[in-house]
């Protein structure tokens, strides 16, 4: 007598069909991202990188958003030939401040010298905001007397913005 067959029987095959399917369609919303993103570049050309304008606290990025194309790049040239004197200011301004961390650490305390390095920010941070200074008489001097009267507006506009926010970007009145 034969030992009866142990084997299970076949389970029906599993239809992955949907995983096809799902494939395709996650393709297709990829595609269709990056085509946008593509397409957004060649119609409107490179992303503009407004570098710098932190120091510029005078003229509101609003203002050169509201510029056409050639005029925005003839500004934003005065914001890059400033960019190293940015860059440079803001460097030396975090340098002291990681000074003043390690004269707080410092044991023994010296008040002395914390009080050197609070000056020495001061100085720096001054510098910082004398150049942003500069950088903006160069770009009023540039101006129409229309593109003045925008910038004028951008200002009032920016800080009535703020006045709304209140403190802390919070509602209420100051």
């Amino acid at each position: 007598m034969s030992a009866p067959d142990m084997t299970p029987p076949d389970a029906p095959p599993r239809d992955f069909r949907w995983i096809k399917y799902l494939l395709v369609a996650s393709l297709a919303v990829n595609l269709l991202f990056a085509g946008g993103a593509v397409a957004r570049f060649f119609v409107h050309g490179p992303v503009e990188r407004y570098s710098g304008l932190s120091q510029m606290q005078l003229i509101p990025r609003r203002f050169l958003g509201e510029l056409d194309g050639r005029r925005r790049a003839e500004i934003l040239k005065v914001f890059r030939d400033f960019a190293p004197s940015f860059r440079d200011g803001r460097k030396a301004v975090r340098e002291e401040a990681m000074n003043l961390a390690a004269a707080l650490e410092a044991e023994p305390y010296d008040a002395g010298r914390v009080k050197d390095v609070i000056d020495s920010f001061s100085s720096r941070s001054s510098d910082l905001v004398r150049a942003g200074g500069e950088a903006a008489l160069k770009v009023i001097a540039m101006l129409s007397p229309g593109e003045r009267k925008l910038l004028a507006q951008n200002i009032r506009m920016r800080d009535d913005d703020n006045h709304r926010k209140g403190p802390r970007g919070k509602d209420g009145d100051d």
